[in-house]
């Protein structure tokens, strides 16, 4: 019988770099770990199915969000949420996205037979009397990033109370995408007031950024039950969705809030730093209530993506998001932030 030598794998000294990669929002300080002992422990259950009614995962985001378990639904990450709420909502009318915004919204909308109107930005900021004008001429579906991806920007609390308002007023259906909320400061407003009671008004949340979950994919709509009753229906061609894995894995995260909060001091901090070295370079950039600093390269934004990917380092290039000259970068550790900007002075 033929004996197999056993691979030796030696790293050289001139082995390329790892790369550095800030183009996906994730959290580089990674999950809670008490989120990974419980996804760990879920192994040696891979032999069976998932709970398809997510029967621990719902009652703990129930508990979290102060709502009845039937304002609750999840999915395999925020974008199934957002595909399952077009297709149960696809008969009812016409979208609204804004123009430069999440991709996910107007693909799964698309993709669910809607017709989709796309809403200008007012000076990188939602503007919230066009979406409200959309919702007087019979919107069905309204989708609001707030904090708003990829600018980095907020609503205040009047625009969200009118928004919310006018939902309820013209029949609208006004969804909240808060998929950035924990890393905003108090001067953010959310929805989730609106979305605990009465109807038209959902929130999205997701474990994937500041819960460090990206790989696990879990995504949760908190509000009106209605919509809830009907994204169940569409979970039913697909029950067991979320794995086993995920849904232990989020619920110990909601219980580790102390890991939460020293998520978003680091981010702060650590967005602050790439923020004082963007204004060394002299790069233009917007205010960001995310994990994410947004900036301006008018002329060259494509050629210097390339350039540091080239360099081992991934920034996301926001043409595809409806902001061309303009470069996405997340936030990453101290030490992340002095190599890219080291490696982005080098390139320009």
């Amino acid at each position: 019988m033929r004996t197999r030598t056993p691979a030796t794998h030696v790293v050289s000294d001139d082995a390329p770099p790892a790369p550095l990669l800030l183009h996906r929002s994730e959290n580089p300080w990674g999950a809670s770990p008490r989120a990974v002992e419980a996804a760990h422990a879920e192994l040696l259950r891979v032999n069976r199915y998932p709970d398809p009614q997510h029967t621990a995962l719902i009652d703990a985001l129930s508990a979290h969000y102060r709502v009845t378990t039937d304002r609750v639904a999840v999915g395999n990450g925020v974008d199934e949420v957002i595909l399952m709420l077009a297709l149960a909502l696809r008969a009812t009318g016409r979208a609204v996205v804004n123009e430069a915004t999440y991709q996910g919204y107007p693909k799964s909308l698309e993709a669910a037979g809607l017709r989709v109107v796309h809403i200008p930005l007012d000076h990188h900021r939602v503007n919230p009397a066009a979406l409200m004008a959309e919702m007087d001429k019979g919107a069905a579906l309204v989708f609001v990033c707030n904090p708003h991806n990829p600018t980095g920007s907020l609503l205040d609390g009047g625009a969200v109370r009118s928004l919310s308002e006018a939902a309820r007023a013209t029949g609208s259906h006004v969804v909240f995408d808060e998929a950035y909320a924990e890393f905003a400061d108090g001067s953010f407003t959310s929805a989730l007031p609106w979305a605990r009671e009465g109807g038209c008004v959902s929130v999205l949340r997701t474990f994937s950024k500041a819960y460090g979950l990206a790989s696990l994919r879990v995504g949760a709509l908190i509000g009106d039950p209605d919509v809830v009753s009907r994204i169940g229906t569409v979970q039913d061609a697909m029950p067991f969705h979320v794995n086993r894995l995920a849904q232990a894995a989020a619920c110990a995260a909601l219980e580790d809030q102390a890991f939460l909060e020293q998520t978003r001091v680091y981010t702060a901090t650590a967005r602050t730093a790439l923020c004082s070295c963007l204004d060394r370079l002299g790069i233009t950039y917007l205010p960001s209530q995310t994990n994410f600093v947004t900036a301006h390269l008018p002329e060259n934004a494509p050629e210097v993506t390339r350039r540091l990917l080239a360099d081992h380092v991934h920034v996301r290039d926001a043409t595809d998001m409806g902001m061309p000259g303009w470069m996405r970068i997340s936030v990453g550790t101290p030490a992340d932030v002095l190599t890219l900007i080291r490696r982005l002075e080098a390139v320009l």
